[in-house]
């Protein structure tokens, strides 16, 4: 796995960060991270930990992401009833960021401030030197403060985007996962860095695939359960 699922570096780094900054114009973004939840069937032991605000029994798949749609960090295992915040707290990724090992020492000037390379996350994450979250809105933001929220939103979209491609192109995930819970991260992983392999040697996604799935694929499941 780790031949097709790593953190950038080097100049993969260097163009990562371009990539990204072509989207909207966001410097020195090095990934966008996010979670999906994954159906599998009720566990023996304590199901109840499963059973997510969605209303149903899942696991959790943290992961950080590239601008091209490729996952470079995949972390599954963690419960459906989980929040984002204590997955990501216990994560190896947060390890590295707190240790500064996360990306080489790759800082540009803007302004007269030495800017590292950083994640993206959405409100759920915590504020990090190494990861940054939107303005939390009370109705008060200024205008410098709505764009950067804009430029940050439309930037970190390419985590849902990825997930979307992921689920859309192997459709196990959108459905239950008919095997033992211990299994559930070998499968998801597995189905991540066939992804990956698909991505990176060109062999593109059917846009039909992604009908219903993209920026909403966790509510996927639940529309079929309703059905």
């Amino acid at each position: 796995m780790p031949k097709y699922i790593c953190l950038p570096t080097g100049q993969r780094l260097i163009e990562n960060i371009r990539d990204f900054r072509r989207i909207n114009g966001f410097p020195q973004v090095g990934g966008a991270i996010d979670g999906t939840h994954i159906p599998i069937v009720a566990p023996r032991d304590n199901p109840a930990d499963y059973y997510n605000r969605k209303g149903w029994y899942s696991m959790v798949c943290q992961a950080v992401v590239d601008a091209n749609y490729c996952f470079t960090n995949v972390y599954v295992g963690w419960p459906g009833r989980v929040h984002d915040a204590r997955i990501f707290s216990n994560s190896d990724i947060y390890r590295q960021g707190e240790n500064g090992e996360l990306f080489p020492q790759h800082t540009v000037n803007i302004n007269g401030t030495e800017i590292p390379v950083f994640l993206l996350g959405d409100a759920a994450y915590p504020l990090k030197s190494w990861l940054m979250r939107p303005f939390s809105d009370f109705g008060n933001l200024t205008y410098e403060q709505k764009t950067f929220n804009y430029k940050h939103s439309s930037t970190r979209m390419v985590v849902e985007g990825s997930f979307g491609r992921l689920k859309g192109r192997w459709r196990c995930l959108l459905k239950r996962l008919d095997v033992a819970t211990v299994r559930v991260p070998y499968v998801v992983c597995s189905c991540c860095t066939l992804h990956n392999f698909c991505e990176v040697h060109g062999d593109g996604i059917n846009e039909q695939w992604l009908n219903g799935v993209v920026g909403d694929q966790d509510n996927v499941f639940l529309a079929n359960l309703q059905n």
